[in-house]
C-alpha cells in the first residue's frame, strides 16, 4: 500500500489505476463522482477537466473492488 506522500506525488491526470473497496449501497457512479470530486479539489481544477471513470460495474448491494482510473488511464479500462 502507497504512503500518503506517495499518493500525493502521482499523476492523476496523465493517469493512475486506483483500487476502491465499494461501499455497500453506493453505485458505481457515485464512487466515480466521489473520486472526479476528490481528486479536482486536491489538483485544483474544475471536475469537467478530469476524466474518471470505472472497469465494471457492481451492484449498489454488492461490495467488492472497483477499478477506477483517472486521467489517461480511462483510455486503459478495456484491460481490465
Amino acid at each position: 500500500m502507497k504512503e500518503l506522500k506517495d499518493v500525493q506525488s502521482l499523476d492523476y491526470q496523465q493517469g493512475e489505476i486506483l483500487l476502491f473497496d465499494k461501499p455497500l449501497c453506493w453505485t458505481s457512479f457515485q464512487v466515480v463522482g466521489k473520486i472526479r470530486y476528490v481528486l479536482c479539489k486536491f489538483l485544483g481544477i474544475k471536475t469537467k477537466n478530469l476524466k474518471v471513470g470505472h472497469a465494471g460495474t457492481l451492484d449498489p448491494m454488492a461490495t467488492g473492488l472497483l477499478v477506477v482510473c483517472p486521467g489517461k488511464a480511462t483510455k486503459q479500462i478495456e484491460q481490465f
